[in-house]
């Protein structure tokens, strides 16, 4: 299965059995070993041979799907969900919405949402 990284920066992956792999913009074949640790860091799956759709995201939709994420690790109790600081885990977030998060955006939209709180 193919995964490409959704920015312009590679993704480094390193399991904890010693192997490890990069992903590209342009995408690279992994092993199936990689597969959810590649997706868990925000690596995008692709079929080369699949017709291009256009992946445009609203911004309402993206802060939408980074809130409602949000909310649910608020409401969970799964460990490691949130930093030492408080913050959203970006790797943990990045999972639950299936697209990259900046800190910036995160730490806003968690200072929203947990201001009405």
């Amino acid at each position: 299965m193919k995964f490409r990284s959704p920015s312009d920066q590679p993704i480094h992956i390193a399991l904890t059995t010693g192997h490890t792999a990069v992903v590209t913009p342009d995408g690279v074949e992994l092993d199936p070993m990689f597969h959810k640790e590649a997706s868990a860091r925000g690596a995008v799956c692709f079929d080369e041979n699949a017709p291009a759709v256009a992946l445009t995201m609203t911004p309402e939709v993206r802060k939408a799907a980074i809130s409602a994420a949000m909310k649910g690790m608020l409401d969970g109790a799964n460990e490691g969900d949130f930093t030492a600081d408080g913050k959203p885990n970006l790797v943990r977030l990045k999972a639950a919405v299936g697209f990259s998060v900046t800190r910036d955006e995160a730490d806003a939209i968690f200072t929203e949402l947990t201001a009405k709180v």
